[in-house]
């Protein structure tokens, strides 16, 4: 079910405050200045597709910068896409700036420095774990900063889908989504290829390892005893061949699990199905049972606490 976020729900001069506050929820730490000065009328509508998160983004002119800094203290890793379907941006990153108009399709990386620019725009964006593209991190990490658009073959299909997906509002999300999802993350590592070249793939059985080690580790999430020796042992090899298994992702196997119960919290977090039940008892169930803890790898992921998150997601403040 799509989720609808709206600043003028909100009283003009709080605004901008709280789409600072929704930006950082959604994608990170960012530091947010709008272009003016008055009220900041902007919406977000945000689905799940599978492995990927989509958005529709409207909003005024503004600027946003992560910093390094800001990226030290976020154990999300991710890429982000961006469709303008009106307006532009100017985007800087790995020392490249690139100005975005509508049918762009601009490529970034969440784990490096980045600014944008923003004029009044609407715009359709995807975020994709490094985990979900099965090329190099530090290789993808590259093209921060590129137009996929730009590339005649893949890259038009990428801008197609996505603007498909744009103009769908979310009607096909079920229960097509997780096809959708993976449909545009085979598209962006094709296109991703294509503007790095020809780069050795994992072999057929290293892929599948993965791909059986990651849906092993899936179901076992709430098992608060998973650890890279278990997950080892279960599939009859060493934790240093887990550990290589694991490093074309461009992470480590106890960051993945972490991030993987981490975005379980919040999704169930947003839900104001699950309004009524503790926050202590959602992160247990997701292998977290350190309420401390969790709270602080949860503000460092997403930039704000358990309890400020979903009061924000779902309008509903309570005690926990």
């Amino acid at each position: 079910m799509p989720t609808l976020v709206n600043t003028s729900d909100h009283p003009a001069a709080d605004q901008a405050d709280y789409w600072r506050h929704l930006i950082n929820s959604a994608f990170g730490p960012f530091h947010l200045q709008p272009a003016g000065r008055g009220p900041f009328a902007a919406r977000l509508v945000a689905r799940a597709l599978g492995p990927i998160e989509a958005s529709d983004v409207r909003a005024p002119a503004h600027a946003v910068r992560r910093t390094a800094r800001q990226i030290d203290h976020d154990t999300r890793e991710c890429y982000k896409l961006g469709l303008v379907l009106r307006g532009s941006c100017v985007l800087r990153q790995n020392d490249r700036q690139v100005r975005v108009g509508p049918g762009d399709v601009v490529f970034y990386d969440l784990t490096r420095p980045v600014e944008i620019a923003f004029d009044a725009h609407h715009i359709f964006t995807v975020v994709i774990p490094h985990r979900a593209v099965p090329l190099s991190a530090d290789r993808l990490a590259e093209l921060g900063g590129t137009l996929l658009s730009e590339r005649a073959r893949t890259g038009r299909l990428v801008t197609s889908l996505l603007a498909a997906l744009a103009e769908d509002g979310g009607e096909a999300d079920e229960p097509y989504a997780h096809h959708l999802g993976g449909a545009v993350v085979e598209l962006v590592t094709g296109a991703a290829s294509e503007w790095l070249g020809a780069e050795p793939a994992p072999s057929p059985e290293a892929a599948e390892m993965l791909r059986a080690i990651v849906d092993w580790i899936e179901t076992r999430l709430h098992d608060a005893g998973l650890t890279p020796a278990a997950i080892a042992a279960a599939h009859h090899i060493s934790v240093r061949q887990l550990y290589r298994v694991f490093q074309p992702q461009g992470t480590t196997v106890a960051r993945y699990i972490r991030a993987r119960r981490l975005e379980h919290c919040r999704r169930e977090l947003r839900d104001p199905f699950l309004a009524t039940q503790r926050i202590g008892a959602i992160a247990c169930r997701w292998g977290l049972p350190d309420a401390a803890a969790f709270s602080r790898a949860f503000r460092a992921a997403y930039g704000v606490t358990p309890s400020a998150y979903r009061a924000a997601a779902t309008g509903i403040d309570r005690a926990d």
